[in-house]
């Protein structure tokens, strides 16, 4: 659950309302036929559909910069279809392209099967996605690739090494492995008998006779080197040597449900055959190495197993089990269990962003309006998110309970970030999918966030506790936003606009974005000109207020003054001719508002 809460994450890849490849009477199916027979190795189309080149899955007329590149270089125009349109010229026009500004070409991440017009902000500064939309769950840039001057690093195993099973602690020597660019190495250790280890010089005591292969691989942080081998002879003792009992655990279970126990990490110096005795605890025994039992009552118990090597008794090793009733559980937790801890996992656990999880981010401390918005929509996800709308169905009451449940634990501000936040502004704050940083925000900041911001509204029932919990979290991330060397609680101008923040506050305006309605003009030269800084364009004349300041030279106040090249139309060569022209290119990117590759919402 991020700034949409994800309950549930599907493993099969939805159905989409359109399909790359889907038939449409203005692109049609050859749009996709072109692509994948320009890049027949390549499956971003396969893997993208829609996004490929578009903002939503279902397609429409919005674009990702991948396909705006693609119209401004000839895949588009009324009635545009790739049938009657060399679309493979388009595609060769923005190969060179770095669409979404992540550093690669768009060849190349064609050519890596992932998406040009998409990239993931925690590989790339210059990332840069379409605001308000959502990347495709596939992946986004290709592996970051070493600096070209990069040499692989030599792994040296040293060796061969010798000793005795159960006696001698063997110290290996990796410090031979050497990298010509002189980069610190880490190294990685298989020592054969499935056990591994780390560090230049680690040390291991072989449980077990018998010759094992000993491998070392060391990385400089950008490649593995090859692999280096060596060799281990081990040796079984003169003497018989006892044997080491290893039991396992400590279990858990509750009553008439059974236990399965392992012995199977005991082992043998002199590699006898070992048997197995079990002392369960409650009075029953066993043998084997992984017996079970059925404790009939509650408690904790100590097991104890014996292994014999067919001479002499290993010394006694115990282990626990506890036994007991299950919890039992509030309705909520009983429903957060069924339809959400499958894919978010334990809410309280750590760390809150978990890349093993099928849904990434655990949800602790999500309120009902947290999860109404992520199950029924919100600005983002106007139906939900995909993966939990099969959540659909769920009531009102269950929704309160499992905020209930969700908030019966202490709860962390980094927590309440993750579960509210982070699905728009990235886990650390810095952007995320709407490319807005949040460091350091103030609980003043969020709070008319959430208040004046239609896309934020949905969160407008977390009390003042959250918010506050969420602004130290924020507030531990960065104290100069501007990097100007003022720390923001000493700075009265933080987006360096020409205007303080308590008069930003009075406009309000955002004293964290210089240019707030994004028309070209920062927010002090709206005061200069006397233009709205919340509205794009003043006059309402369908020129932004940045346009007529500094392309056209109109004034924005006044609907009636536009272009002079748009106002006279009599000949004789005006020397307005450029604006006339860029005019007319805004004009008819304006108008163009076709599908492309069959993607129709």
């Amino acid at each position: 659950m991020n700034m949409t809460i994800r309950f549930h994450r599907a493993l099969a890849v939805l159905p989409l309302a359109c399909l790359f490849a889907a038939t449409s009477a203005l692109a049609g199916p050859d749009c996709a036929a072109i692509f994948n027979s320009t890049y027949m190795d390549s499956q971003t189309a396969e893997l993208g559909n829609c996004q490929t080149c578009h903002r939503s899955s279902s397609g429409g007329s919005t674009f990702n910069f991948y396909g705006d590149d693609l119209r401004a270089n000839g895949a588009a125009g009324a009635g545009f279809s790739c049938a009657n349109t060399d679309f493979a010229a388009a595609l060769a026009a923005v190969e060179g392209m770095d669409s979404d500004g992540e550093g690669n070409s768009n060849l190349v991440e064609i050519l890596a099967s992932t998406q040009p017009g998409w990239c993931d902000v925690t590989q790339s500064a210059t990332c840069s996605n379409p605001a308000g939309s959502t990347p495709p769950s596939v992946t986004l840039d290709p592996a970051a690739p070493p600096p070209a001057s990069n040499n692989p690093p030599v792994a040296d195993a040293g060796g061969p090494y010798a000793g005795e099973a159960g006696t001698t602690m063997i110290q290996f020597d990796g410090t031979g492995s050497s990298d010509a660019d002189e980069d610190p190495l880490t190294y990685a250790w298989d020592f054969g008998d499935e056990s591994t280890g780390s560090g230049a010089q680690p040390t291991h005591t072989y449980a077990m006779a018998g010759d094992f292969t000993v491998t070392l691989v060391v990385n400089d942080g950008f490649v593995d080197s090859a692999a280096s081998t060596t060799t281990a002879a081990i040796t079984a003792p003169p003497m018989n040597l006892a044997p080491v009992a290893n039991p396992g655990g400590p279990y858990e279970s509750r009553p008439g449900q059974a236990v399965v126990f392992d012995g199977s990490a005991s082992s043998d110096p002199n590699g006898d055959m070992l048997a197995y005795a079990w002392d369960f605890g409650d009075g029953s025994f066993g043998d084997g190495v992984a017996p079970s039992h059925t404790y009939t009552a509650v408690g904790t118990y100590t097991v104890t197993l014996t292994v014999n090597d067919g001479e002499v008794d290993s010394d006694a090793a115990t282990t626990s089990v506890t036994i007991a009733e299950p919890a039992e559980q509030s309705d909520g937790e009983a429903l957060y269990g069924s339809s959400c801890e499958g894919c978010h996992g334990d809410p309280w656990a750590e760390p809150p962003v978990d890349a093993m999880l099928a849904g990434l981010r655990r949800v602790a401390g999500a309120r009902a309006c947290n999860i109404q918005g992520s199950i029924f929509g919100t600005s983002v996800f106007p139906n939900g998110v995909p993966e939990m709308q099969f959540l659909q169905g769920i009531s009102d009451a269950e929704i309160d309970s499992l905020a209930e449940y969700l908030n019966s634990r202490e709860t962390s501000g980094e927590q309440r970030y993750v579960t509210t936040c982070a699905g728009c502004h990235g886990d650390d704050a810095s952007g995320g999918r709407v490319g807005e940083d949040v460091y350091g925000d103030s609980a003043h900041e969020t709070w008319e966030a959430i208040r004046e911001e239609d896309e934020m509204y949905y969160l407008a029932c977390m009390p003042e506790a959250d918010i506050q919990a969420i602004t130290e979290f924020l507030q531990g991330f960065d104290d100069d936003f501007d990097d100007d060397g003022i720390e923001d609680d000493e700075d009265s101008d933080d987006d360096n606009d020409g205007v303080s923040d308590d008069d930003e506050e009075e406009d309000g305006t955002d004293c964290r974005d210089s240019d707030s309605d994004d028309d070209g003009l920062d927010d002090g030269e709206e005061r200069e000109h006397g233009t709205d800084p919340m509205d794009d364009d003043t006059d309402d004349d369908g020129y932004s207020d940045g346009d007529e300041v500094k392309v056209f030279g109109t004034d924005p106040l006044s609907a009636s003054s536009v272009p002079n090249d748009a106002s006279n139309s009599s000949g004789g060569g005006s020397t307005g001719l450029p604006a006339l022209i860029l005019l007319l290119a805004l004009i008819g990117l304006r108008q163009r508002r076709q599908g492309m590759f069959g993607c129709h919402s």
